[in-house]
This record gives structure tokens, C-alpha cells and sequence, in this order.
């Protein structure tokens, strides 16, 4: 191959395009981990395409040159073991979406992983950076016991102790609104954000914008909370209320200050440890940046997979305000309309939709908000206390309207 690679990318969906292809200057290989028409389309094109940044002042567009290769695991793993294999490999970074953290066999990411790292050892190559790039608290260092529990299972003592000793996992925290593509131009956001734990890979993003910091955590609770949290609880309402992008959601007159509360009354104090960020000024300007009316982002795309995305971006946060002694209600409110999406929704793409549907759907608005939020396969379960109150918002949006509550929930604060 004409092109060394120094990174290696698995996940390559249009926010890979627009967000980390656009940070790193060196080469990079990226690889489809689900279908290979992405891949193919892309190696078609010669792998070269365009990213316009779009808001309400004007656009600009940025030619990407940065992906070298476009793979199909597992159609071209000889070339992706190549690669992964290479003395010249840096890092290998993620965007594979929160439902693939997890050990699911041998086709699961963790697994897949494990692979490559076990190939490299194998052939001597030095250790390298493994970063994720998934909304997923302590994304790295997750996935990094995910892997280790992979080898571990397979009783290779040798292939421990070596990534242990020669593999960093630091974590990472990446921030750009991209919506679904709909033309073969990715259209984006002016913004653009990657923050990344204190590692030596720092060399080389050096010039190019990405941050490298002692800790990681403050920069990730704000973003999931206040970002990501607003994002899924716009994405439900819009969805019940049949508003189709997030930007109309947001500006509404009733569903605005609600947002605001959330951010302000909620978000801001369920985080304790800032480190130094203005999270006020940090949740205003989220609230722009969401209503930038140019991306036309549909509630659709960001309401899939809740069942991963709603235990990290809401449940978290609702539960820290209960252990310093505060309130939720908005908080709650969220869940209540999550719960309705999934009772009242005929299109639900999310893994654990065929579990979830069913309860969502019972006729008592207690045993519905109940048994949704007792599922054994959450991981980071809403706290028990909370689900009286998230049973009468369930009913009170079921006599009424999400709308409805959402006013008399911020009259009665």
C-alpha cells in the first residue's frame, strides 16, 4: 500500500466523516462495521469528500482528504489485520454507537478488538492509543475492561499483561451535531469539539484544535447531561408531539423555558465536579447551537436506541440529584414522555424495543412506568424512588398532552 496509516478508525458513519477525519491531519483507515455500501461507496470516490458547516450567519465547506482507505470488516480483515499489525499504526479510535459496548461474542466490538490488539502483539509491533469516541461515560476506560474481559475469558495471560503494560485507553469526549445524511455531501455544524485525556498521541494534534487535558469527566458529564440529555428529551417530545426536527422543538413557546429549567434548575447542579466550566454559559450555548434551523435534524434519528442513550443522558443525572438531596421533576418529566414514545410509537429502532414496547404499552400507567424502568438489562437503572412520580406524568400525558403537562409541570415550580 502506497499510504502508511497511522490511524485506524472503526465506525465509519457520516459523524466520523465530519468529526474526527476532520481533526486528524495524518492518514487514517476506516472501517464499516456493519454494512459495506458505505465503504464501497466511499473507496469510489477515492476516498475524498465534502463538509459543509452550515448555520444561520452563512456556510462553509471543507474538502476531507484525510481517509485513505475505506474497509468492510469482516469482508477485508486481512487488510485491517495489515493495519492493525503495522509499526506505524498510532491509534485506533471509535464511533461504533453506546449499544455496541458491550461483550456480545465473537462479532461483538470488544471481541473484534481484541482481535487486532492480540495480532499486534503477535507481531511484536510497539503499544498504541486506543480511543473512544462514543458518548459513554468513561468511554475508553469502558471499553477497556470490556476487552480485558474478552481475553480474560479466553485464558491468554500473556496478551493481558502485554496491553496492561503497552496499550493506553484515554478517554475522550467529541462534540459536533451531524445529521443523517441525505446527499452524498455531509452537511454539519460550524462547531467542533474533541477533548481528550493526557496522552503522548498528542503529538501529533498538534495545530489542529483537539484538546488534551488532565481529566476528562467534567467535559463529558456536561456534554452527555446538558447536550446529549436535551438532544433525546427534544427527540421524544418532537417525536409524541409529531414536531419533526429537534430546531422547531426547541424554539417552541411551551417547550423552550422547559428545556432552559432542565438545563438550569436540574443539569447544571447534578455536576458537581465542573472542572471549570461555565456550565450555565455552557448550557446556553447549547441551546443555540440545537436551534440552528440550517441542519434539519430529525427528531427520528436521534430517538433511536433511548433504551442505551436515556440510562447515561437522564437516569445518571436524575439519580445524583436524589443522592445530594435535590429534586427532579423535569428530569422525570423526560422519562414519563420516553415511556409514552415507547408505548405510543410504531417505528421504534432501538435493541431493546421488543422488551420494551409490551410494558410501555399496559393499560395502568403505574404497572407501565414500573415495569419499563424494572427491565433487568438496564445497566444504570433509574432509581426506584422516582418511579411513582414518573407514573403520574405517564398518566397525566396519557389524559392529556405532552404539551399540556410539560406547562402545568414548569407553573407548578
Amino acid at each position: 500500500m502506497a499510504n502508511s496509516i497511522q490511524f485506524l478508525h472503526l465506525g465509519l458513519g457520516a459523524f466520523h466523516r465530519a468529526h474526527q477525519a476532520v481533526f486528524i491531519k495524518q492518514n487514517i483507515a476506516s472501517v464499516s462495521m456493519r454494512k459495506s455500501d458505505v465503504a464501497d461507496s466511499l473507496s469510489a470516490k477515492g476516498n475524498s469528500y465534502e463538509v459543509v458547516a452550515r448555520d444561520g450567519d452563512g456556510e462553509t465547506s471543507t474538502l476531507v482528504e484525510s481517509i485513505k482507505e475505506s474497509l468492510f470488516y469482516p469482508r477485508d480483515i486481512t487488510r485491517i489485520t495489515e493495519i492493525a499489525k503495522s509499526t506505524e499504526l498510532r491509534a485506533i479510535t471509535l464511533t461504533v454507537t453506546e449499544k455496541a459496548y458491550k461483550n456480545d461474542g465473537v462479532n461483538g466490538v470488544p471481541a473484534r478488538l481484541a482481535y487486532l490488539l492480540e495480532e499486534r502483539f503477535k507481531a511484536g509491533a510497539p503499544g498504541i492509543a486506543v480511543i473512544s469516541c462514543d458518548n459513554v461515560p468513561s468511554n475508553s476506560q469502558f471499553l477497556r475492561g470490556l476487552v480485558l474481559e474478552v481475553i480474560a475469558a479466553a485464558g491468554n495471560s500473556e496478551l493481558l499483561a502485554w496491553i496492561t503494560a503497552n496499550v493506553r485507553f484515554p478517554n475522550s469526549m467529541i462534540d459536533r451535531i451531524v445529521p443523517a445524511m441525505v446527499s452524498d455531501v455531509i452537511t454539519t455544524e460550524p462547531f467542533n469539539q474533541w477533548v481528550i485525556e493526557n496522552d503522548p498521541i498528542s503529538e501529533l494534534f498538534v495545530g489542529t484544535g483537539v484538546e488534551f487535558v488532565p481529566a476528562v469527566k467534567p467535559y463529558e458529564l456536561a456534554k452527555i447531561r446538558l447536550f446529549n440529555g436535551v438532544h433525546s428529551t427534544l427527540a421524544y417530545i418532537g417525536e409524541v408531539d409529531g414536531i419533526e426536527f429537534v430546531a422547531n422543538a426547541i424554539t417552541h413557546p411551551v417547550i423552550a423555558p422547559f428545556i432552559k429549567a432542565l438545563q438550569e434548575s436540574e443539569m447544571v447542579p447534578s455536576i458537581v465536579e465542573t472542572g471549570g466550566i461555565d456550565l450555565p454559559s455552557y448550557a446556553a450555548t447549547i441551546r443555540k447551537r440545537i436551534s440552528n434551523p440550517t441542519l434539519h435534524h430529525r427528531a427520528h434519528q436521534i430517538a433511536m436506541d433511548g433504551s442505551q442513550k436515556m440510562q447515561q443522558r437522564i437516569f445518571d443525572g436524575a439519580n445524583d440529584l436524589a443522592k445530594l438531596g435535590r429534586k427532579a421533576p423535569l428530569h422525570l418529566l423526560a422519562v414519563a414522555i420516553w415511556v409514552h414514545f415507547l408505548g405510543t410509537n410504531n417505528e421504534i429502532d432501538d435493541p431493546l424495543a421488543h422488551k420494551l414496547t409490551p410494558l410501555a404499552k399496559a393499560p395502568d400507567a403505574f404497572e407501565a412506568a414500573v415495569k419499563t424502568l424494572s427491565l433487568p438489562d438496564f445497566t444504570r437503572a433509574l432509581n426506584p424512588i422516582y418511579f411513582e412520580e414518573v407514573a403520574k406524568d405517564l398518566a397525566n400525558i396519557r389524559n392529556s398532552s405532552v404539551l399540556e403537562v410539560i406547562s402545568n409541570k414548569m407553573a407548578a415550580l
